[in-house]
C-alpha cells in the first residue's frame, strides 16, 4: 500500500525517482498521514463502533467470537484482526478492557484516538 501511495503523492507533485526526493519529503509536501497510520486510525475508529453497538448485534457478537474445540497448528499464529487492534491499544496506552469502557464515551474515545494518530504522525 506504501509503494502505490507515494507513487500517487510523487505523481500529484510531478516528482520523479530521478529528482532524488525522499518519500518522506514528498509526504511532508503533501501535508499528509503515513498509511500505517491512517490504517490504525480507521481500525480504532471501527472498534469503538463496535464496541459501542448492542451485544445482540453480529459485528459485537464476532469480535469476542472463538471457534469452539479449536486447536492450531504448530508455528506462529496467524496476524488477525483482533491482534493487530490489540497491538494498536497498547501503543495508546490502552489493555483491551479499558477501550471497552473508555469507547462507551465516543467524543472521548475520537479524542484519544486523533492525539494518538497525531503523536505517532510527529
Amino acid at each position: 500500500m506504501d509503494v502505490s501511495h507515494h507513487r500517487w503523492q510523487r505523481n500529484i507533485f510531478s516528482v520523479s525517482r530521478e529528482d532524488k526526493i525522499a518519500n518522506e519529503e514528498v509526504g511532508e509536501r503533501a501535508k499528509e498521514c503515513s498509511t500505517a497510520s491512517t490504517f490504525s486510525e480507521r481500525r480504532l475508529c471501527w472498534l469503538g463502533h463496535v464496541l459501542r453497538m448492542d451485544h445482540q448485534r453480529i459485528p459485537q457478537q464476532a469480535l469476542y467470537w472463538e471457534v469452539p474445540g479449536f486447536k492450531r497448528g504448530p508455528g506462529r499464529p496467524r496476524t488477525n484482526w483482533r491482534g493487530v487492534v490489540k497491538k494498536d491499544l497498547r501503543r495508546m496506552g490502552f489493555a483491551w478492557e479499558e477501550a471497552e469502557v473508555a469507547a462507551l464515551d465516543r467524543l472521548e474515545w475520537r479524542r484519544r484516538v486523533a492525539q494518538y494518530v497525531s503523536m505517532d504522525v510527529g
